[in-house]
């Protein structure tokens, strides 16, 4: 087999370099497409796609409309940029829009490392050929999936039945399990919000679900109109989305990052010089000092809210990853007034946009999200007094929260569902808000976390139980229940509205008892053990975004050093420095082993408890999602044994050996649900066609060990 590394990526387990561009894309993209990057026609396409052991079939469409991501990542490093484009049929253009908005796609992506050379088809020689033979034995063996991807919600409802209100228990929002974060209003939303799913999550006590927006395309935009050109019709779309799930008692709230950088020379064409503020890379912040700066901001916001009826409301983060206004990313800002004080900009941001919404004369809710708002006491109690008093303010829950694994003393930096806050900062922060009189949110993870996102939600319903008691107990019942991840209408949900719609007199034993009848007594032992092993979770943000457990099997491995670092929910490499600290590796694989320990245990109740599909829905999801962990487990260990080769080979065939036994096992799990493995900002993270390959490198590997000296 031809194994030469490349500079910044892994082993090639395929004779050729074209022949791995057909394995990677044959049924997801069209052949025709395949062909014209790699210079053939698609019937040779077909041809050796045949002789590499997949099954003949046509390409699934909806793998350019839903699934992109997955086939840009799944072509990242094997491919230059413009056969990627040609690929999946995105101008250069608009691939650079869904790196750069799609949820930090490109930062996903490791950014440029995309391929240098194009690569070519020319005629398989005989060893070649002899090689491809060995190699369709193992692909024939496993390519026998008829999983239908991206069969969720298709169906459309008839009637809309009687719903759960807001009037019991408070705001539950949630972000669409479907919904896309770079455009989600320039196609009709039916396309990622069909009634179907709008019905799901009215009858799971659901009543707001936020989406991501830019005032740039949505507004008239005089930084660049060619952005906003199309914003007429994105809201159309929105104001049906608005009236569509309106009828079923959900509002649509918005979810800003503003006002957003532009271009650094955009101010030169514009004519107004004096609204730059700091620049960042190539983009330029717009002052809010300037009286032209706060205008743009007013109007373009006043205009939306003037001309789109209905929109419940927005919420804010002002101290985001995007970059928005002078001090959003820490500094002393431009040097004007209004930098002056960290919150200033802040808050300005969030009473300008709430004039607006009120002029235009909207009762919509303006929710300041305090994620970032990493200040001193003196200055978040100031900030908190200068907010307009009907501004909400919302935290993050487990913010900060110090917690201990294994002897080891950690701080929680994002949200966990291990750690059920609030923390002590959270407290401050909404105990704050709560002196100036300003409505409180908890944002929350319901379903799952980064922490496993390879399933749409985990049994965990003890944990999520108490951490609403905590915050109940803080006055705080008004939730955000997710990210982009943690969207499907699970029966956590139900959980969630049932405690809510009475907190003082909610029974656990009561809610087993409706959900699983019988068998209350059997899911009940086994969420306790499930939750019990999660407390063990090694949390740290490296092990929430960077570890491998992300795309599992789906991490290529080597014998050699990779030069590439990890990447945000998305590449592991070999780089556990970036994932394991603060824990020594021992100490992190051994909370992962105790976790795991009794996650087999709670699985194997949850798999004997089966009576329908709820029932084998959870078990299934419990299942996958425990021998996901695994495989970070032996990731880990195999970046440490593999500097010891050859010395450690027999360590190393271990590994491979155990990887194996994993990914046959999850192989047939995901032919049960289209759901495994998908989320909505990265599409799925892995098919069986990643598996697969997986099962061909660990063959090669073990022979090749077998020759190592």
């Amino acid at each position: 087999m031809q194994n030469n590394r490349e500079s910044f990526f892994i082993r090639n387990e395929f004779p050729t370099a074209w022949q791995r561009v057909i394995f990677r894309n044959y049924r997801m993209v069209p052949a025709e497409n395949i062909a014209k990057i790699i210079n053939c026609t698609p019937e040779q396409v077909e041809k050796e796609a045949l002789r590499m052991g997949l099954r003949k079939g046509d390409a699934d469409p909806e793998w350019l409309t839903k699934g992109y991501i997955t086939v840009i990542r799944d072509n990242w490093h094997i491919l230059t940029r413009s056969q990627i484009c040609t690929l999946i049929g995105f101008s250069p253009d608009k691939l650079s829009f869904v790196l750069a908005k799609d949820d930090f796609l490109g930062v996903k992506l490791s950014r440029g490392l995309t391929a240098e050379e194009d690569v070519h088809y020319a005629p398989l020689t005989d060893a070649q050929i002899a090689e491809t033979e060995k190699l369709a034995k193992i692909v024939s063996a496993y390519d026998v999936s008829e999983r239908k991807m991206f069969d969720f919600f298709t169906d459309t409802a008839d009637t809309i039945p009687q719903y759960i209100t807001s009037a019991d228990g408070g705001t539950r929002m949630v972000h669409g399990f479907l919904s896309p974060c770079a455009d989600p209003f320039l196609e009709d939303t039916r396309s990622h919000l069909p009634d179907v799913l709008l019905d799901s999550y009215a009858e799971q006590g659901i009543n707001v679900l936020f989406i991501h927006a830019l005032l740039s395309t949505i507004s008239p935009y005089p930084f660049d109109p060619e952005t906003s050109r199309d914003y007429p019709v994105r809201r159309k779309n929105l104001q049906d989305l608005i009236d569509r799930a309106a009828a079923r008692g959900i509002r649509i709230y918005l979810y800003f990052n503003e006002p957003r950088a532009v271009l650094q020379n955009a101010f030169d064409a514009y004519g107004k010089t004096e609204l730059a503020g700091v620049s960042n890379r190539s983009s330029t912040a717009i002052c809010l000092q300037t009286e032209a700066g706060r205008e743009y901001l007013y109007n373009a916001t006043r205009d939306l809210f003037e001309n789109v009826s209905g929109i419940g409301g927005i919420f804010n983060i002002t101290m985001s990853e995007n970059f928005t206004h002078c001090r959003c990313h820490g500094g002393e800002g431009c040097g004007r007034d209004v930098c002056r004080n960290p919150g200033e900009l802040p808050v300005l941001i969030n009473n300008i946009m709430h004039k607006a919404i009120r002029d235009a004369g909207s009762d919509a809710e303006v929710i300041n999200y305090a994620w970032g708002w990493n200040w001193d006491k003196e200055e978040l109690d100031r900030s908190m007094a200068a907010l307009h008093p009907e501004i909400a303010v919302m935290q993050v829950s487990e913010n900060a929260l110090k917690i201990e694994k294994g002897g080891v003393e950690v701080s929680v930096d994002d949200y966990s569902i291990s750690n059920p806050g609030p923390s002590e900062k959270s407290e401050f922060i909404l105990r704050t808000a709560a002196k100036y009189g300003h409505k409180l949110y908890a944002k929350v993870q319901i379903n799952c976390s980064w922490e496993c996102a390879c399933v749409p939600y985990l049994p965990l319903f003890d944990i999520q139980i108490e951490h609403l008691q905590n915050l109940h107990k803080l006055g705080v019942n008004d939730l955000m229940m997710t990210w982009t991840l943690g969207g499907y209408p699970s029966i956590a949900y139900d959980e969630v509205a049932a405690y809510l719609a009475s907190p003082e007199t909610f029974s656990a034993d009561a809610w087993y008892k409706k959900q699983f009848g019988d068998k209350a007594e059997e899911m009940q032992k086994a969420v306790h053990l499930f939750c019990e092993g999660f407390r063990e979770y090694p949390f740290s943000i490296g092990t929430a975004y960077f570890s491998p457990k992300t795309l599992g099997a789906a991490n290529l491995w080597s014998f050699g050093e990779e030069t590439r670092g990890s990447s945000m929910v998305c590449f592991a490499s070999d780089n556990p420095d970036a994932w394991a600290p603060p824990y020594p590796l021992d100490v992190y694989t051994a909370q992962f082993r105790k976790m795991l320990d009794a996650w087999d245990k709670a699985c194997d109740i949850f798999e004997a408890a089966v009576q329908d599909e709820k029932t084998a829905e959870i078990a299934l999801f419990a299942r996958f999602a425990a021998l996901q962990l695994r495989t970070d487990v032996i990731h880990t260990e195999y970046t440490e044994i593999k500097k010891g080769l050859p010395g450690t080979k027999n360590a190393f065939a271990d590994q491979l050996k155990e990887m194996r036994e994993i990914v046959i096992k999850q192989l047939p799990l995901m032919e049960k649900s289209s759901l495994i493995g998908y989320e909505t900002s990265n599409h799925y993270f892995f098919t069986e066609r990643n598996f697969i390959e997986k099962l061909i490198q660990i063959e090669n590997m073990l022979e090749e060990l077998e020759s190592m000296t």
